[in-house]
C-alpha cells in the first residue's frame, strides 16, 4: 500500500507518522506500507512537483496532514487536480488529517471542503479527520438513480 503524504509542518508530519505506525500495527500482517513525504512548501517548486508526479501516480492513498485553518496553495491544488481528474484509470483515496489546535467548536476547514469536493468530482473516496471531532467524516461516491432507471456513478 503506497501512501503519498503532503504535510504542512513538523507537527502534522509527526501526526501522520503516528497514523502510519497504527496502520502498520493493525494491518501490517496483511499489507506492506510505503510512504513518501512531501512538504507543502515543496509544491511551490516546479522541479519538486515533477519529482512528486511519479510517487503520486503509484499512490493508493493521498494523505494531507494540515492545520485546520490553512489553505492549500494554488500550485498544489492545480497539480493534484491534474493527477486526479485526468487519470480515471488510477483508483486512489484521499485522507485528510486536520489539526484544530484545540478548537472546541468543530467546523469544516476550507481544506476539508476543497478535498471533499475534489474527491466527489474525481469519483474517489475521501476521509477527513479533525482532532477536535470524535468521528471522521467520509465522502464516498454515490450512485445516482436517473429517471429511466439507469444508474450513474
Amino acid at each position: 500500500m503506497r501512501i503519498f503524504t503532503v504535510y504542512e509542518s513538523d507537527i502534522n508530519r509527526k501526526r501522520a507518522q503516528l497514523m502510519q505506525e497504527q496502520l502498520t500495527q493493525q494491518l501490517g500482517h496483511s499489507f506492506n506500507f510505503s510512504v513518501s513525504w512531501w512538504s507543502l512548501k515543496s509544491f511551490w517548486h516546479p522541479k519538486m512537483r515533477r519529482m512528486a508526479a511519479n510517487a503520486v501516480a503509484q499512490a493508493d492513498i493521498i494523505l494531507f496532514a494540515l492545520l485546520s485553518g490553512g489553505e492549500l496553495p494554488p500550485a498544489l491544488t492545480q497539480w493534484i487536480e491534474g493527477r486526479l481528474l485526468h487519470n480515471a484509470t488510477h483508483r486512489v483515496s484521499l485522507l485528510a488529517l486536520l489539526e484544530t489546535a484545540g478548537m472546541v467548536v468543530p467546523r469544516l476547514s476550507s481544506a476539508e471542503i476543497y478535498l471533499s469536493h475534489l474527491a466527489s468530482e474525481a469519483g474517489v473516496d475521501c476521509l477527513c479527520y479533525s482532532d477536535g471531532i470524535p468521528l471522521a467524516r467520509t465522502n464516498r461516491p454515490r450512485k445516482v438513480r436517473l429517471l429511466a432507471g439507469e444508474e450513474k456513478a
